[in-house]
């Protein structure tokens, strides 16, 4: 006797067993393609805050100064010199940010930033240059005139330079301002 209009799957005892529905072959997916890789960022090499090097550091991408730095650096990529770091010696590379001290000349040959917390005592050349209210700076600063996309302004003419005579029975020459 069926119950609720089910047979009892063909067992003696009276117990209703379910039989699976058939297996149906599922399509087979065309295989995910592999996610495409990010462009690797730059390598970040970081002197820690406890970390005090004397010699000079050459690089490729980026290097990040929470330390003390005593010598030349130079580079291809980016430097940071943290609010806690503080170099001394010269720093060349495409991009500067200062948010610590600095004594000696930095060049950047792509872009510089000073942040407020900045305090560089030297000379500065950059094509770009940022400087955030509060970076205290003693040195001159130099800009690329040529990245410039105004024209520079040129030399004040000088005055033409009045004709002085020749001096007359031993007069003292003249001043020509």
């Amino acid at each position: 006797m069926a119950m609720f209009g089910r047979s009892n799957g063909g067992r003696a005892d009276g117990v209703a067993v379910a039989t699976p529905p058939p297996q149906m072959a599922l399509p087979s997916l065309p295989p995910e393609p592999e996610p495409a890789q990010a462009p690797a960022a730059a390598a970040v090499s970081v002197f820690g805050p406890t970390l005090v090097f004397k010699g000079e550091i050459n690089f490729q991408d980026a290097i990040r100064i929470e330390g003390m730095i005593e010598g030349r650096i130079t580079g291809e990529g980016r430097v940071t010199v943290a609010p806690r770091g503080k170099v001394i010696g010269d720093i060349m590379a495409a991009q500067v940010v200062i948010e610590g001290t600095v004594q000696g000349n930095v060049t950047a040959a792509d872009r510089l930033d000073l942040a407020g917390t900045a305090q560089v005592a030297g000379d500065l050349k950059a094509t770009r240059l940022t400087i955030a209210e509060g970076a205290k700076l003693m040195g001159r600063l130099e800009i690329d005139a040529e990245s410039l996309s105004m024209p520079t302004m040129s030399e004040p003419k000088a005055k033409p330079a009045a004709k002085a005579e020749a001096p007359k029975n031993g007069d003292a020459l003249e001043k020509v301002f």
